[in-house]
């Protein structure tokens, strides 16, 4: 069975509020969001091949110091990451197997660690689970609100994760969960989620703090700091 990443990678991120994707943001240590992500699921052999989803007209791909990395394929992507993750999955149709290992990990997620990785993947392994997905717990109390914004209800944060990646299906289930989703209408934000419309129910496996999603431009400066100390 073969480990395949998906890195969608073909997305703005509006909210940094910069000219350039956010993806392409150069980093402290002189490298991309993207290479630096990229860099961390290349640091050990565990994958086999990684697919990186970009925009047709993508003009930054080509200066990535992986561009020419043979364990590395280019998808083109969509308007949405569930388009992206659906067209790389499409396109590995002549590549993977039903039961291959497909990890999607996203691109703005520069601080992830292999071992977290492995461990997510031995433990999915270990219990014979349909995939799972990094997460962390929440720590501060959690708030749900109404359409007015005033609060609603008190959550028990003793069972609210928060989601991180990458999250871990095999091909063939993460293929018809995507299809199952367009076909019916079916708003997903995450694979997981998209898994779960098939009635299915991945497993949560403790993440890292600092396996952060870069959104905002702080998030940058926390970015920088934790691959200082994972150095």
């Amino acid at each position: 069975m073969k480990r395949i990443a998906i890195v969608p990678a073909s997305g703005f991120g509006r909210r940094m509020n910069h000219l350039i994707p956010k993806q392409y943001l150069k980093l402290d240590n002189g490298l991309t969001v993207l290479d630096t992500t990229l860099n961390q699921l290349l640091s050990g052999a565990f994958f086999d091949l990684i697919v990186v989803t970009v925009q047709r007209e993508d003009p930054y791909w080509k200066d990535s110091i992986h561009c020419n990395n043979e364990k590395i394929k280019l998808c083109y992507g969509g308007a949405e990451r569930r388009d992206s993750v659906r067209n790389a999955l499409m396109g590995l149709k002549n590549f993977a197997e039903d039961d291959d290992w497909i990890f999607v990990h996203d691109a703005a997620r520069p601080c992830v660690q292999l071992d977290d990785i492995r461990r997510l993947y031995a433990l999915i392994r270990a219990q014979n689970q349909v995939g799972g997905i990094l997460a962390v717990q929440a720590t501060d109390t959690v708030k749900r609100a109404n359409q007015d914004f005033a609060i609603d209800k008190t959550l028990d944060r003793a069972y609210i994760y928060l989601a991180q990646t990458p999250q871990v299906f095999r091909y063939r289930t993460l293929l018809m969960a995507y299809y199952f989703c367009l076909q019916n209408n079916i708003t997903v934000t995450d694979d997981a989620s998209a898994v779960e419309a098939l009635d299915h129910q991945p497993i949560l496996v403790e993440g890292d703090q600092r396996n952060i999603k870069i959104t905002k431009p702080e998030d940058l400066v926390l970015a920088n700091y934790f691959l200082s100390l994972l150095k």
